[in-house]
């Protein structure tokens, strides 16, 4: 059974998670990291797998845009600094037709996942906060707040907090910063608290103390207890997050300790899951490591990209490197070795990874040619290839209209990865010059370089160009693959290319005949 099917069953069996709420969280402090589609699309995973299962569950994705500012993209860390520490709803946004800097950034990120079919509801902290839905569990907080300090003793280990300390941080009414307040003092209908210049190193507070409600959007509680309180606020039932979250000790243990000691709430369902990897490193915004989010459906189609985390079970990190490798036409191999499973029923398993990966409705289950991403790379680099006429042949008959549509989509596609992700020695251009590695061919390849001369110069189709090269090599006894190495040098400067018949058909017979004859006099 696939991961998320065991993880959907399970649920329903144990029948303590009714009824199902799955959520999931993000703050939107700057442009998120394709690592950071992990969380969302393992969500929505669970989400489909449980409907599938004919199951009517809920599907939330919280934006927590109360957060302060405590961090920026390297990009604003000059113009934005003066905004460190206020709450990223109240900061302006970088760009002109936003309404805030939390605005800007979320709804970049939700036009990547409605690009992969993510299919949550958008809920923002802000406005929750605001509306008064955070009321209670802020009074239970406060109430609690020497319980809370003994539960983060006990989970994680950490130092008892300072007497008089409360889990709440308030906007502070003269410079509007969330992140430089110190709460003490609940009386029960207020709090009293103090903008501390140096309470925090990336923020400076204005030095204010004032007393306030804090109630209706006035605080937010700290992230620990925050989350649990969403849990409560909102009636989820089923939440993961990061491994590192469900460590010995960590947030989630201490989620847990809150539900049962101050909320009174069950704990939701977890699902830790695995991190996103480029090159064995972990993405990260704040330090600049990896690739965009949006980045993702400029080199890979929706379904693509969304295979790339349906493919791997949640527990299992996903490595990932598309820049310089063979990572992109390797996962489209991979794509498209799971969709012949869906369609001949061959694969449970694959099957299930091409369904979930499907970003609207799912294509016929009936025979498909599939294109092969690497090949159409190498024919869009060769300047008198039809790339229909080409493909067709490989297929051994026309191209259906739907083939047709996956080809121009791939055409896009791989015209993107050989100008910008493909590694240099895959890139396949006729040098303009005499490359220096024709200095390292052997006497018997410069020799079979000038006996191919009269077949280039004749009328053979590139096919049937191919055979002769064979035949060439052959009757001269030297190897087949030295022989195309010689080629391959002579044009490119490089050992390896497309197939040599189509190569030498894609330039000027002159302009092919000059370069060959240049190199066996050399």
């Amino acid at each position: 059974m696939f991961w998320a099917d065991k993880i959907a069953k399970e649920i329903v069996e144990s029948g303590k998670y009714r009824p199902y709420w799955v959520d999931d969280m993000f703050t939107p402090s700057g442009h998120a990291h394709i690592g950071s589609l992990r969380g969302p699309l393992v969500h929505d995973m669970i989400h489909r797998a449980l409907r599938d299962a004919g199951e009517h569950p809920s599907f939330t994705y919280v934006f927590n845009d109360f957060d302060p500012i405590d961090g920026l993209p390297p990009e604003l860390s000059d113009t934005f600094s003066k905004y460190l520490g206020f709450p990223l709803r109240k900061a302006p946004a970088p760009e002109k037709g936003y309404e805030s800097f939390a605005d800007f950034f979320a709804k970049d990120f939700q036009k990547v996942l409605k690009s992969l079919g993510f299919a949550a509801t958008y809920l923002s902290s802000w406005d929750m906060y605001h509306e008064g839905k955070f009321n209670e569990v802020i009074r239970e907080a406060l109430d609690n707040s020497e319980r809370i300090q003994d539960i983060y003793q006990q989970v994680s280990g950490s130092k008892k907090r300072e007497k008089g300390w409360l889990p709440l941080q308030v906007i502070c009414e003269k410079c509007g910063k969330l992140g430089t307040t110190r709460v003490h003092n609940w009386d029960g209908d207020t709090v009293s608290y103090a903008c501390e210049s140096a309470m925090v190193t990336w923020a400076k507070g204005c030095g204010y103390n004032g007393k306030i409600s804090p109630f209706d959007g006035n605080g937010k509680l700290p992230w620990k207890v925050d989350w649990p309180a969403h849990w409560k606020v909102l009636g989820i039932t089923i939440e993961g997050a990061g491994k590192d979250h469900s460590s010995a000790g960590g947030s989630r243990d201490i989620a847990r300790a809150l539900c049962d000691e101050v909320f009174h709430v069950p704990d939701p369902y977890n699902l830790p899951y695995e991190f996103f990897l480029i090159g064995g490193k972990k993405m990260s915004s704040s330090k600049g490591l990896g690739l965009k989010a949006r980045d993702l459906t400029t080199f890979l189609p929706p379904s693509v990209g969304r295979f790339l985390f349906t493919r791997t079970d949640h527990r299992q990190a996903i490595e990932f490197d598309p820049i310089g490798t063979m990572a992109i036409p390797d996962l489209f191999d991979e794509y498209d070795h799971c969709w012949q499973s869906y369609i001949d029923e061959s694969d449970q398993n694959l099957a299930r990874a091409f369904i979930l990966a499907q970003t609207d409705q799912l294509p016929p289950k009936k025979p498909m040619f599939l294109p092969r991403f690497r090949d159409i790379a190498n024919y869009i680099q060769l300047p008198n290839v039809d790339l229909v006429a080409q493909i067709a042949k490989g297929k051994g008959s026309a191209l259906t209209s739907q083939e047709q549509l996956i080809l121009e989509e791939r055409k896009r596609y791989a015209t993107i990865w050989v100008q910008i992700y493909a590694p240099d020695d895959y890139r396949f251009q006729m040098t303009t010059e005499v490359s220096p590695e024709v200095s390292g061919l052997t006497k018997e390849q410069k020799n079979y370089l000038a006996d191919i001369i009269p077949l280039v110069e004749s009328n053979t189709e590139a096919d049937d160009l191919q055979l002769k090269l064979y035949e060439a090599a052959k009757a001269l006894s030297i190897d087949s693959k030295k022989a195309f190495t010689a080629i391959y040098i002579a044009l490119l400067g490089k050992t390896h290319g497309p197939k040599a018949g189509w190569l030498l058909r894609s330039y000027p017979t002159e302009v092919v005949v000059e370069r060959l004859r240049q190199i066996t006099i050399l």
